[in-house]
């Protein structure tokens, strides 16, 4: 299987066998623009371009893995959530913005005034200007000749396989980030859709992940190297993929999900809402189940902004995480407060940032710097632990905790939330557990496996234990509860 993940920093392609065997993957770093004259807040990219730059990374991992087209089962495709690409009647891309794309504050904060309760009821999210809906309602106001040309509406990995196919399509996990799905009944919101006056043209059909779209056209064969008619399979969200290469696709289990942001889910088999507003639910791309999740917000963003600034951004993480090691547990009293976070009631402000407990050391050691890193990853750890104490009082039970993504690598940050959350961590030892996903979800909708928990038993990833240090855990139960407190006290600021 080929499967293509646009993700926030960059796109990847990855091959993988139909027993779960990664052969290589490639990657690619990308830019967005910042049009500073339409919003501060505005981030778009070029889709044409980053579509060039997957299929040079997809003709690329083909060579270099020495796979025949003929040999390709199966094309798939996965995505960061709430990014999205408008095409005109043509099928031209007009607009490609990715998750970062926040311009529509006003058009969030109207959205939640006048119908929050209502969205998060249908829709498992409180309104914010990340979801394309809010970035629609801009449009319209803030340029109407674009908006008057959009003629389809389409996530990231949907544009993908668009691309591929020339078909339009969604899949529930994603749409469900639009805040325009029903994500009980797993379809378009439309009596909301017409209240809000966005034409029902916008929004295309809705397949199940695993679904076998279409072909691969020629033009499109022709570009990646591959054969035209390659069948090419709905895929889904990456986050919700990245549960699937971790083994969780039902409620055996919760994981954390460890990037750019740390999304914390649970699969539930039916629709779990959180009465405060502080979680969000969404579509499973495993069938007949969906997700609830916290977020610890910023944490790979951070400690790589920790890294650049302090270090350079081309030190290698394993040699910080090195010199953070050797920082005690608790950081001798400092906390940091960056960007990570717990979930909050609408309405309540995110705390400022701080370094608190911070006593400067005026020799030229290292050791600050270290000690700041060290706070930062225990700052992650606290957060993903407040979530999932939140979440537990929702589920009114807890769950074996799994975790997956680029945060774990190195193992220093899986070691303190262990011994934070003070139970066993298994960590998945899959490097792309995205890209994993999408293939299990690929393999199903082919026929190599005749069901998914087949797929997963074939394909699913060894997951490492890992325990908490006792000594740690003890400092670490004083340390939650300062952070945790802290942090409210922050946000009263």
């Amino acid at each position: 299987m080929i499967i293509f993940d646009a993700g926030t920093g960059g796109g990847r392609c990855t091959i993988i066998d139909s027993n779960g065997h990664q052969l290589v993957s490639e990657y690619r770093e990308w830019r967005y623009d910042t049009p500073t004259s339409r919003s501060p807040y505005a981030r778009e990219f070029d889709a044409n371009l980053f579509y060039n730059i997957m299929a040079d990374a997809a003709r690329t991992a083909s060579i270099k893995a020495g796979v025949a087209p003929e040999e390709v089962a199966a094309i798939s495709a996965t995505s960061q959530r709430e990014g999205c690409v408008l095409l005109d009647e043509a099928g031209r891309p007009i607009y490609a913005g990715p998750n970062m794309d926040w311009r529509a504050t006003d058009e969030a904060e109207y959205l939640a005034l006048t119908y929050g309760d209502r969205i998060y009821e249908f829709s498992g999210h409180w309104p914010h200007a990340m979801f394309p809906a809010c970035r629609l309602l801009w449009f319209r106001k803030n340029d109407p000749e674009l908006y008057g040309r959009a003629h389809r509406l389409l996530m990231i990995n949907d544009w993908i396989l668009y691309c591929l196919t020339g078909r339009c399509c969604s899949e529930p996990s994603n749409a469900g980030e639009t805040m325009l799905f029903d994500i009980a009944r797993k379809e378009w919101r439309w009596d909301f859709i017409d209240e809000l006056e966005i034409p029902r043209h916008l929004l295309p059909p809705v397949a199940e992940p695993g679904t076998v779209l279409g072909g691969l056209t020629r033009e499109a064969a022709d570009l990646i190297g591959l054969l035209p008619g390659t069948p090419v399979i709905v895929g889904g969200a990456d986050t919700q993929m990245a549960l699937v290469g971790s083994g969780t696709i039902d409620d055996t289990a919760s994981c954390a999900v460890s990037g750019t942001s740390t999304p914390v889910m649970a699969p539930v088999n039916h629709r779990v809402l959180d009465s405060k507003r502080r979680t969000w639910t969404g579509c499973h791309v495993v069938p007949g189940w969906w997700v609830l999740e916290g977020n610890a917000k910023g944490t790979g963003v951070v400690y790589r902004w920790f890294r650049d600034e302090f270090f350079g951004p081309d030190v290698p993480f394993g040699a910080i995480n090195e010199l953070v090691r050797r920082v005690p547990a608790g950081c001798d009293g400092l906390m940091a407060f960056l960007g990570s976070g717990i979930g909050q009631t609408p309405g309540l402000p995110f705390p400022v940032g701080a370094l608190v407990g911070l006593e400067s050391s005026y020799e030229k050691t290292g050791a600050t710097r270290a000690r700041i890193g060290r706070s930062i990853l225990e700052a992650i750890a606290c957060a993903v632990e407040g979530n999932v104490r939140q979440m537990t009082e929702i589920l009114g039970s807890s769950r074996p905790f799994h975790m997956c993504g680029g945060g774990t690598r190195g193992g220093v940050l899986p070691e303190i939330v262990a011994s934070v959350h003070g139970a066993p961590v298994f960590v998945n030892t899959v490097e792309e557990a995205t890209s994993l996903g999408a293939a299990i979800i690929a393999a199903v909708g082919v026929g190599l496996h005749s069901t998914l928990e087949d797929a997963v038993r074939a394909m699913g990833p060894e997951l490492k234990r890992v325990d908490p240090d006792p000594n740690d855990r003890e400092v670490y139960q004083g340390v939650l509860e300062r952070w945790i407190n802290t942090f409210q006290a922050l946000g009263r600021l």
